[in-house]
């Protein structure tokens, strides 16, 4: 099995690209951050700033006395609370200027002929990686269509097709991968250390890139950013070269008859011997303990189901019971009770991929329960002068009036109980807040509008690490905000949007000042996708892909 595209996928990933290509890939603004923001964010003419201001400038050239790794707020982190409680998933935004020069350093010529080289030799036998960068499609119609497209192919349908081979399937992941992953595996990881395609000869280029990755963590010397495509594909070198480690420590034990399916750090090991695949389970632990991974001991297991075990849980579990609320378009007699039936479900399935799908099909179903309806109604006048004889002038007449939708349900009680699923998972939030946004924008009493939202605002960022959430509820907001020339957002992205643009989003005081005094923090909000923000959410992808289709 390969890594590079075939006919019957016919997703490209970033591997088919030149170097120049590549290059011109990593710096736009959609892989500069790989999670979801409002759409009047956009980083294109701040990454094209610092592409142009640095150029082909040394990096020790353009410090000064200071070295980033000894400062705070480099970056712009965005620690989210995952389960509204204790646990949180950092993610940066990434300083512009040390992505740069990360990515000048991969994408080089000589850099990305030895990247390519060396998953060259990760592609073998009985072992495919999943998980390279995917070139998108020009316009999406949802954030990520197409790479989620390529892990539903590569993934799920090929496990089901694996199913006809083999009997059982194990399965598992690694723990804290991206802050397990020790930077000096990157050298190892570039030079195929202790294998047949052993080299000397990357050193250099490892060297370089663990230096920039120190610098986007403070100093620390454990672990790698997460938020970015780049720190995935960065990843995928480390996981990758886990890979060919694998498969010759394999042979060198004399087992066949085996299939493995890596989507980043989740594993799906197929074979009919069940002693052989306990053997292939243990040989992988060892691999994975030697570059500091440990298996998820609470994700692993060894299946005789391959056919059910080979579709994620959470999505089985809706295929299973959709007929309870499907039939018809949606057996619940009320949105509240739908509501309900996500929260719980989102209980069992924290953070699930299949809870946007299921918050989405709700916001369609009361985006249809409050388009305007057509109804006709009586004309009540009668002229009694001029009655004719003919019993059709006897009969009254209609006119039609557009009526719009209504909620007829307690829009608080509904609220609430969509707040209460955007602070349990906040890998949802944004789309159970979509859902928020269009009930309450379909009220008619301003105040009351307002009291609602004031208290989701209260439920949601009146706890630490809230910052993704008050993204999002900026949206909701803005309007009104702008009016009002008030704010209740303190983080620094959301003060831009409100015009602050005095507030460095990044400290950039490691840089030499004629490289960073004319940063345009001003265009990372585009003004003219601003002025069409209501207060109903929009996703950034949804809107460009309904203006390219009508």
């Amino acid at each position: 099995m390969n890594n590079y595209p075939t006919k019957k996928n016919k997703a490209k990933n970033v591997l088919s690209l030149s170097s120049e290509e590549a290059f011109d890939f990593f710096m736009k603004s959609e892989q500069f951050h790989s999670f979801e923001l409002p759409e009047y964010f956009d980083f294109e003419k701040v990454l094209d700033f610092v592409k142009q201001t640095i150029g082909d400038n040394k990096y020790e050239n353009c410090l000064t006395s200071i070295v980033p790794d000894e400062l705070e707020n480099v970056n712009l982190d965005i620690l989210q609370n995952k389960d509204g409680r204790y646990a949180v998933r950092p993610l940066i935004l990434a300083n512009p200027y040390l992505y740069y020069f990360l990515v000048r350093e991969l994408c080089c010529p000589p850099g990305w002929d030895v990247v390519q080289q060396c998953f060259n030799n990760y592609t073998v036998p009985h072992i495919t990686s999943c998980a390279l960068p995917i070139i998108p499609e020009e316009v999406e119609p949802f954030h990520k269509s197409t790479t989620i497209l390529n892990w539903w192919n590569s993934i799920e349908q090929r496990s089901l097709e694996l199913s006809l081979e083999y009997r059982y399937m194990f399965v598992s992941d690694i723990t804290n991968c991206y802050g397990s992953i020790n930077p000096q595996s990157i050298d190892w990881a570039l030079s195929c250390k202790k294998t047949k395609h052993e080299n000397t000869q990357n050193h250099h280029l490892a060297e370089n890139i663990q230096k920039y990755l120190r610098a986007l963590q403070h100093g620390h010397n454990i672990g790698i950013p997460q938020g970015s495509v780049l720190f995935d594909f960065i990843a995928e070198i480390v996981l990758g070269y886990s890979d060919l480690l694998l498969y010759e420590a394999l042979q060198k034990e004399k087992i066949n008859g085996y299939e493995i399916l890596r989507y980043r750090d989740d594993y799906r090991v197929f074979c009919n011997d069940k002693d052989n695949l306990e053997r292939i389970s243990y040989i992988l632990q060892s691999v994975l303990e030697d570059l500091n991974f440990r298996m998820n001991s609470q994700k692993t297991k060894l299946s005789d189901s391959v056919v059910t075990d080979s579709i994620k849980p959470d999505k089985l579990f809706y295929i299973y019971n959709t007929p309870i609320f499907n039939k018809k378009g949606c057996d619940f007699d009320g949105i509240q009770k739908h509501l309900f039936y996500i929260l719980l479900f989102s209980r069992q399935y924290p953070n699930g991929g299949q809870l946007k799908t299921m918050l989405s099909d709700l916001d369609k179903r009361i985006a249809k329960k409050l388009k305007p309806k057509k109804k006709k109604y009586k004309i009540e006048s009668l002229d009694l002068d001029n009655v004719s004889n003919n019993v059709f002038d006897k009969l009254p007449s209609y006119e039609e009036k557009e009526v719009p939708g209504v909620i007829c349900e307690n829009i608080r009680a509904i609220t609430a109980v969509a707040t209460q699923i955007a602070l349990e998972n906040v890998a949802v939030s944004h789309y159970a807040l979509r859902v928020i946004s269009r009930i309450v924008d379909s009220m008619t009493d301003i105040k009351e509008k307002r009291d609602i939202i004031n208290k989701v605002y209260n439920k949601l960022c009146n706890q630490p690490n809230s910052d993704y959430n008050q993204l999002w509820l900026q949206n909701i907001t803005y309007t009104q905000d702008k009016k009002s020339k008030k704010s209740p957002y303190s983080m620094r992205l959301c003060k831009l949007v409100m015009g602050n643009s005095e507030e460095p989003l990044w400290n950039n005081d490691w840089l030499k000042s004629n490289l960073t005094s004319e940063l345009p923090y001003d265009s990372i909000v585009n003004k003219e996708t601003l002025k069409k923000v209501t207060p109903v959410i929009v996703f950034r992808e949804t809107r460009a892909y309904l203006e390219e289709i009508y």
